[in-house]
């Protein structure tokens, strides 16, 4: 009678312990980000950045040709920056910061995105021009259980 009453107990409790695990894993997904259209005429773009918290990248969807990229994924962060290794390699619009790179965010209500592009129109003066999370442009990224962060 006391092993059915403790099973009885049991059954509630871990099945509310799984549809917790179930919403937690449905609640973190992969998105795909692209930098903001904000290249006034004549601008070129000679560097970019950007930093992830609570969230990993977990694809490069396009590498920008000629351009040397920098990635760090660390526990609960990641970044990425880069810039053309000529200069006849600067972008002369955003397309190939558009849609580059896959991250899935583990903590979506903690998740943050911060970031910046510098440009130039002589390669003499540049500045920069910084973005927020909500700057930034993320699609919803196919379902593709392939993209997941790497066992740490």
């Amino acid at each position: 009678m006391q092993i059915h009453f403790a099973f009885l107990a049991l059954v509630p409790v871990l099945a509310l312990g799984c549809a917790g695990l179930h919403s937690t894993r449905a609640g973190s997904q992969n998105f795909v980000l692209s930098f903001p259209n904000r290249l006034r005429a004549g601008e070129q773009i000679v560097a970019f950045r950007f930093e992830v918290r609570n969230s990993d990248i977990v694809a490069v969807n396009k590498v920008p040709y000629d351009w040397l990229i920098n990635m760090l994924s660390e526990a609960a962060d990641a970044n990425m920056s880069g810039f053309p290794n000529h200069g006849a390699s600067a972008f002369q619009n955003m397309a190939p910061l558009q849609g580059f790179v896959t991250i899935h965010k583990n903590m979506p209500r903690h998740f943050d995105i911060t970031g910046y592009i510098v440009v130039t129109k002589n390669f003499t003066q540049e500045w920069t021009n910084y973005f927020t999370k909500s700057d930034f442009i993320l699609e919803m990224g196919a379902p593709n259980e392939h993209l997941q962060p790497t066992p740490r």
